[in-house]
C-alpha cells in the first residue's frame, strides 16, 4: 500500500499551528540558516558564495594555508575560498541548480520541444493501421485521444497557469506545501478522469470502480509521471525539496533516476498509456473484497495482448521482448520505491515538514 498524502484541510490545520519560528543551522558555516539553497540548508552568505564560485570548480582555487583542511565556521568562512567551496560540495550543494537567464530560457524551450515530441513520439499511429486488426487500431487510437484530452493536456494547462502565477511571487512563497498538494491533486484528478473515460471500467458498479481507483491511483501516478513530469517546471523544485524532507535524499534520487531512465529507454507514450490501464485492473495481494477477479483477468489479458501486438509491430519479436521486459522491470522498481517511501514516512512528523518548508527558497 502506498502512503496517503494529507488533504489540504489537514495541512492548513498544521500550518496554523506552526507559526512559531524554527531554528535552522547552515550546514556549511554553522550560522543561522534561511532555508534550502541549492538542495542544502544554508545561510544567505554561503548561498551567495556558492552561487558566485561553484561554476568555476575547486580546480580554480587553492587553499590559503596549503592544507585543504581549513575549519569553516561563521568566523573563518571568509579566510579560505577553496575550503569553503569544498565544504559546500561535501554537504551536498549542487552547482547544477545555478541557472543563468540563458540557461533558463533554453530549458523552457527544451520543455516545449520535448512536450511536442512526446505527444507525437514513435511513428504515426496510422503506420500500424495495416498491421493491427481494425478493432485494435480503433481501441489504441481512442485510448491515445482520451489520454491527451483528459490527462496530459489538463496537466499541461495547469502547469502553464501555475508557472505564470509562481513566477510573479516572491521566492519565499514559491515553495509552500499547498502548492505541492494542489499539484498532486491535479495530477491525481486528471489521471482518474482518463480512467473514467475507459469504457471497460464502466462494466464495474460505482463502488467497485472506486475500489480499483483508490487501491491503484497512487502507484499509477508514479508511472504516469514518466509522461507528465517536467523536472524544470517551477513546482517540481519545490516538490522535490519537500519530498526530500519527507523521505530522504537517497529515495528522491532513486525516484529521479528511475523516471528518467524509464522515459529514456521506453520513449513511447502509447506503451505507458496501455500499462496504466493494465495495472488499473489489478488488486493488492492483501485485498479481501468481492471484486470479480475473472473479469479483471480478462480485461488485463485484452490490454496486454494489445500492448504486445503494438510492441511486436513496432520493434519486431526480439525488440518486443526487450521492451516488455524493460517495462516490467521499471514498474517493479517504482513499486519498490513506493514501499521504501511508506516505511520512511512512518518516521516523519508532518509538523516538522511544515516547519521546514516555511523557510525554503527556490534558486
Amino acid at each position: 500500500m502506498d502512503v496517503d498524502i494529507p488533504c489540504s484541510e489537514q495541512v492548513n490545520a498544521l500550518i496554523n499551528k506552526s507559526n512559531k519560528s524554527s531554528s535552522l543551522t547552515c550546514l556549511v558555516c554553522g550560522s543561522s540558516a534561511t532555508g534550502f539553497n541549492f538542495s542544502v540548508i544554508t545561510c544567505m552568505c554561503c548561498k551567495a558564495f556558492f552561487r558566485r564560485n561553484a561554476l568555476y570548480g575547486l580546480h580554480s582555487y587553492q587553499c590559503r594555508y596549503s592544507t585543504g583542511e581549513c575549519t569553516i565556521n561563521m568566523l573563518t568562512r571568509r579566510d579560505c575560498s577553496y575550503c569553503r567551496l569544498k565544504k559546500c560540495f561535501q554537504v551536498g550543494m549542487k552547482k547544477e541548480l545555478i541557472l543563468t537567464d540563458d540557461v533558463k530560457r533554453l530549458k523552457r524551450e527544451k520543455i516545449l520541444a520535448n512536450r511536442k515530441l512526446t505527444i507525437s513520439n514513435g511513428l504515426d499511429l496510422n503506420t500500424y493501421k495495416n498491421f493491427l486488426s481494425g478493432d485494435d487500431f480503433i481501441l489504441l487510437r481512442n485510448i491515445s485521444n482520451v489520454y491527451e484530452e483528459h490527462c496530459r493536456l489538463p496537466i499541461m494547462s495547469y502547469e502553464k497557469r501555475e508557472y505564470e502565477l509562481i513566477c510573479q511571487q516572491p521566492l519565499k512563497t514559491r515553495i509552500k506545501s499547498q502548492h505541492y498538494l494542489e499539484s498532486f491533486q491535479k495530477h491525481s484528478s486528471s489521471l482518474n478522469n482518463f480512467f473514467q473515460h475507459i469504457p471497460d471500467l464502466q462494466v464495474f458498479p460505482s463502488d467497485e470502480r472506486k475500489i480499483l481507483l483508490s487501491h491503484n491511483t497512487r502507484f499509477l501516478m508514479r508511472l504516469n509521471s514518466v509522461e507528465t513530469l517536467d523536472d524544470s517546471f517551477p513546482l517540481w523544485g519545490a516538490a522535490r525539496l519537500l519530498i526530500e524532507i519527507m523521505y530522504g535524499k537517497s529515495i528522491m534520487d532513486n525516484v529521479d533516476q528511475c523516471l528518467h531512465q524509464f522515459r529514456y529507454h521506453l520513449n513511447d507514450s502509447r506503451c505507458t498509456q496501455l500499462m496504466l490501464i493494465i495495472l488499473l485492473f489489478s488488486t493488492s495481494i492483501n485485498y479481501q473484497g468481492n471484486l470479480n477477479t475473472l473479469v479483471l483477468y480478462k480485461l488485463q489479458e485484452k490490454y496486454l495482448r494489445l500492448l504486445w501486438s503494438y510492441l511486436e509491430r513496432r520493434f519486431g519479436s526480439v525488440g518486443a521482448c526487450e521492451k516488455f521486459s524493460l517495462i516490467i522491470r521499471y514498474c517493479l522498481r517504482l513499486q519498490a520505491i513506493g514501499h521504501l517511501m511508506e516505511v520512511k514516512i512512518q518516521d516523519v512528523q508532518w509538523q516538522d515538514i511544515l516547519l521546514s518548508t516555511q523557510q525554503i527558497n527556490i534558486d
